[in-house]
Formats: structure tokens, C-alpha cells, sequence
């Protein structure tokens, strides 16, 4: 049987200061922090993990923070938008709640649904969209009330020189083509998150505010992912050796535009090194990188986490 890809897992982007990007994402957005950890292949910057209360795949949102000095400029083959979920009567809360936050958006419609639109202070484009989520953990400390609370990604924007470069891809991955009859094509999965095909001929260039790369939900097992490597490998693409990662197995591949994709496992999730009322207090590292903790700590920048509501409200 060939694997196809049940969803979005998680999504990771590139940030400037930690606590600018801490602040916004848990006292803005309303996200627990799930995780605090070192990027595992360059321990001299964090790597922040957001998302529900217990980090459910599909509710992941990850940062690199201090990886690139000079903000980013969307373009051809980047990810150039994320969406995420919020419940179906929660849009004049967040108009009213961005607002009191001082943060600029836009009430547009997408896909014939209103959605709102803005960025996030390194310039990463966001976009709330209202549509159920059940598979989600609400966060009881959270600045937003549980019935308003972002429930995970809803999509992300692809942005290509030529459709026909990813399509192909998208549907070997085992997503449906929407026949909704929009500018752009729409790729949805099974647990109905989705992909969105944008052409440009833009030329973007990364830095702050830009995705590093999207990862979707490959399978339960590492031997799933190892099906994933020899399929992409069929589709032309060139695949990483599995890598476990703790909290999930992954493989990465480039497709044809130059988007990284990541393909990942299902667990065993972030509650591997902390239980579920303790995700976000601890500094975590894998174990290869244990015994340089003092030497990582203090190479690390400047992070006030007292500044977040999240360890105001524990």
C-alpha cells in the first residue's frame, strides 16, 4: 500500500529575538510554549516550540530564532504563508484582540471564508481561518478563553514559478485536488488541513520572518518513514536518512521548487523528556548534546522569559 500523508505536523520558520517571538506567539496568539530546546544541528540557537497543551501533532508552530540577521523577502520557491485554525464564532474576538494588541490586519476573504490576515513582528505572514478542530487540547493558562483559542494549522501557502513543479508532488504525497473554483490550487489532506499553490515570479530570499520548512504527518511507526524515504526517492526526490529528532522520526527531502519538506512520525511526542504540565518549563537537549549543556547555555542569547504569561499564570 503506499503511504500518503494524513496532515500538516508541524511547521518551522526563522526568527529574530527569542523573546519578541516567545511574547507574541504565547501572549498575543494564546499558544502554550511546548518546548525549549537547542536546534539539534547548531546548538548556539534556540529552537521554540508552540502549540496546543500537550504540542498535539498538527498544532506544532517552531522557531529558529537568531538564524538569520536581516529579515527575509517572500518570493518563488518559498513557504510564504500559514494559517491557522480558530472556532467557527471567534472572528470579531480576534479582531477585537489583535487590535488591543496593536497589531495591524486585514479582514479578507479567502476561499470564499473571512479570514483575517496580518504578520508577525519578523514579517511571517498569518492567517486566522475559522473552521472546527477536534483534535486539538485546549490550554487552560492561556490569555485566550479555551472557546477562542487557536486549534492548529489550517494551511500553509506554497509559492512557485510553475504550478505543474509541486503539483505532482502534492499528489504522489496522497493529497486531494480541491475542484472549488478559486485563483489559486488547494490540496487537502485527510485530517483537513491543506496546501495552497500560489504562482509568482518573485524572487524571495530567506531570513527572519521566512519558513525553514513544512512537515507533515508520514505514518506512526520509524519503519513508515523509511517507506517515505523510498518513495520520495521514486518521485525523484532525494531523501535524508531517517533521523530521530526525540519527539518524532523524520526525513527530509527538497522538492523541485526548493521548498524542504519534512516527513514525519506521529510520536512519541513532546512528553518523551517532560510530563504534560511541565512542557516549556525546562530547558531540554537530546542526549549527544547533555554533557555541553553549561557551554550551550551560556553561548545562547538573551531570552526574559519572565516576560510571558504562560510562566506568570503556572
Amino acid at each position: 500500500m503506499n503511504p500518503e500523508v494524513k496532515g500538516l505536523h508541524h511547521f518551522t520558520a526563522i526568527a529574530g529575538d527569542p523573546t519578541e517571538n516567545a511574547s507574541f506567539y504565547v501572549n498575543t496568539l494564546g499558544l502554550r510554549m511546548v518546548k525549549k530546546t537547542v536546534n539539534h544541528d547548531a546548538p548556539d540557537m534556540y529552537h521554540l516550540f508552540y502549540g496546543d497543551k500537550k504540542g498535539t501533532p498538527g498544532s506544532s508552530i517552531t522557531f529558529f530564532p537568531g538564524m538569520a540577521e536581516r529579515r527575509g523577502k517572500p518570493g518563488a520557491g518559498m513557504i510564504t504563508e500559514l494559517g491557522l485554525r480558530i472556532p467557527e464564532n471567534s472572528l470579531e474576538y480576534w479582531k477585537k484582540r489583535l487590535e488591543d494588541e496593536g497589531v495591524e490586519f486585514e479582514a479578507e476573504e479567502w476561499r470564499g471564508r473571512d479570514t483575517l490576515r496580518f504578520s508577525d513582528p519578523d514579517g511571517l505572514l498569518l492567517r486566522l481561518v475559522t473552521e472546527e478542530n477536534n483534535d486539538y487540547a485546549p490550554w487552560g493558562s492561556s490569555k485566550v478563553p479555551e472557546e477562542h483559542q487557536v486549534s492548529g494549522m489550517h494551511h500553509v501557502a506554497l509559492s512557485v514559478q510553475r504550478e505543474e513543479s509541486i503539483t505532482p508532488v502534492l499528489e504522489r504525497m496522497g493529497l486531494e485536488k480541491s475542484d472549488e473554483d478559486f485563483d489559486n490550487l488547494y490540496f487537502e489532506a485527510e485530517d483537513g488541513s491543506g496546501v495552497e499553490v500560489r504562482e509568482t515570479s518573485e524572487r524571495g530570499r530567506m531570513g527572519r520572518g521566512s519558513v525553514h520548512h513544512v512537515a507533515f504527518k508520514a505514518g506512526e511507526t520509524d519503519e513508515e518513514i523509511e517507506n517515505w524515504r523510498d518513495k520520495l526517492q521514486k518521485i525523484g526526490m532525494r531523501s535524508s536518512p531517517a533521523i530521530s529528532r526525540k519527539y518524532f522520526t523524520s526525513t527530509y527531502a527538497r522538492t523541485p521548487p526548493g521548498i524542504l519538506f519534512e516527513f514525519s512520525s506521529m510520536g512519541p511526542g513532546y512528553t518523551a523528556d517532560e510530563l504534560v504540565e511541565e512542557l516549556g518549563t525546562n530547558f531540554v537537549l537530546p542526549e549527544n548534546l547533555e554533557d555541553r549543556r553549561e557551554e550551550i547555555l551560556e553561548n545562547l542569547p538573551e531570552f526574559r522569559e519572565d516576560e510571558l504569561d504562560e510562566r506568570k499564570n503556572t
